[in-house]
């Protein structure tokens, strides 16, 4: 299924805005203008109405009665207002009957004829409103007034206001589509412009292949948005980059460790194989054999360790633990590993400090760092110590062997690194006991730091996340 491209897709939504928005505006000022006008055309109404009522007080007769006014003068003032104005007044006569008089412009009080016996006040209004709108009734506005005997009506024509405003709806049909297609183009022209600085980042990334991850985009792109995308891809590039070189240096170091491992069992195979051997070369060389395959199948297994834990498949348990057992016993294992050794192993005396973690986890990290510590320190000491910081607790081990130049320091947890690599093989290292330590300090929320200096030994800390003391708080 194709996708419609984002300028496309824009495009399309600003054009049925501008339309849309443009016809509502259209519709609404159409409205405004409709309703302005009645308005006004109310007022002048009213004003006429106004004028007619005060006449009717000036103008009254000689017999100063209600409702006696003096018609010809009258209607000769209402000729000079002009427009359509009815006055009528209602009487009863001796025998009870409605008579109803009406007076309109040059023309005197006249008796309206006609109407039945039985004809309503409100009766009368409607057949005048009838004879006033002898035209359709939308084109005249009617004003009606009651004062004293009097009923006053308005009349004054819409067409004026409505000949404009077809004039305006007229116009305004036409130049929709004009402002209509005018705004598609300007929408369209803008969306292409603010789409550019991302049309630029999508084609640097496009050229970044896997030789190129050195690469970065331009960050000054003038938009805050596209700029904050380019610097997101710089720094996942960053990582991939790297990512890519670890797995680059893995594959080669990987290859070698285990090159080295298949060359000595190839050459143990072809020796013992020779015509004349003894039974007890090759019980030497099938020992030998032995040993070359549980040290591989150790890296492989660490190797495992690693993907796993990298992968967070890596089952660990997340509860309060003592850290001063874990680390007693862990200095009693070191011990039998320095039997043979002019080492003097000791656990510096401190209360119970508690951590939060996995236990067994962290034992694998003190082991991996005292059996480092065992075999690059012929003589001297190796020291545990407990340490608190605020919401961490920390197990250092501290060895009195040559200490590591500052140099390596950073690349000392990387995998099959190894500071003197000849050395490190012939001690039985593989190069992954620190990446591990690292791996699983990270899986418990802790880290490992390191300080060391030639000559002076190396102290490594696991710290970790106090944890709460059974009974107690966390410590």
């Amino acid at each position: 299924m194709s996708e419609s491209r984002l300028a496309t897709v824009l495009t399309r939504r600003f054009r049925r805005v501008s339309w849309t928005t443009l016809a509502v505006y259209g519709l609404l000022v159409t409205l405004a203008f409709a309703i302005a006008a009645e308005a006004v055309l109310r007022r002048s109404l009213e004003h006429s109405a106004d004028v007619i009522e005060s006449l009717l007080h000036a103008y009254t007769d000689s017999t100063r009665g209600p409702g006696g006014v003096m018609p010809e003068t009258l209607a000769d003032q209402l000729v000079g207002m002009g427009g359509q104005v009815v006055i009528t007044r209602t009487t009863t006569n001796a025998s009870g009957m409605q008579q109803v008089y009406f007076l309109s412009p040059g023309m005197p009080a006249k008796r309206l004829e006609g109407l039945p016996v039985s004809a309503s006040p409100d009766d009368v209004r409607q057949a005048l409103l009838a004879a006033i709108a002898e035209r359709a009734r939308w084109r005249y506005r009617v004003l009606h007034r009651s004062t004293a005997a009097f009923d006053i009506y308005v009349v004054a024509s819409r067409q004026p206001y409505l000949a404009a405003l077809a004039a305006f709806t007229a116009v305004a049909a036409l130049l929709l589509p004009v402002a209509a297609l005018a705004a598609a183009r300007g929408a369209r022209q803008a969306v292409t412009a603010a789409l550019d600085p991302l049309e630029r980042v999508t084609a640097q990334t496009r050229a970044i292949g896997p030789a190129e991850l050195g690469k970065r985009l331009a960050t000054l792109t003038g938009q805050a948005e596209v700029t904050e995308l380019a610097d997101s891809i710089n720094r996942m590039l960053e990582r991939v980059d790297r990512a890519h070189r670890a797995l680059e240096s893995f594959t080669a170091d990987a290859s070698h460790e285990l090159r080295t491992p298949l060359t000595h069992l190839r050459a143990q195979v072809q020796w013992a194989s020779t015509e004349g051997r003894s039974d007890a070369e090759i019980r030497e060389a099938l020992m030998a054999m032995e040993r070359e395959l549980d040290r591989t199948t150790k890296m492989v297994d660490e190797l495992l360790l690693i993907a796993r834990g990298e992968n967070r498949q890596l089952a660990l348990m997340r509860r309060p633990f003592d850290l001063t057992a874990v680390a007693e016993e862990v200095r009693e294992i070191t011990e039998a590993m320095a039997v043979d050794r002019d080492l003097t192993v000791r656990l510096t005396p401190s209360g119970s400090v508690w951590a939060s973690g996995d236990s067994d986890r962290t034992r694998h990290i003190l082991l991996n760092l005292a059996s480092n510590a065992v075999r690059y320190t012929p003589t001297g000491a190796i020291t545990f110590a407990l340490q608190r910081n605020g919401g961490r607790v920390g197990v250092s081990v501290r060895d009195t062997g040559p200490g590591i130049a500052p140099e390596h320091l950073d690349r000392i947890f990387d995998r099959f690194f190894r500071v003197d690599q000849s050395r490190s093989r012939a001690l039985g290292g593989t190069g992954l006991g620190l990446a591990i330590a690292r791996l699983l300090a990270e899986l418990q929320d802790g880290e490992i730091t390191v300080a060391s200096a030639p000559g002076e030994g190396s102290t490594f800390t696991v710290w970790l996340p106090a944890g709460a003391e059974p009974g107690g708080e966390a410590r």
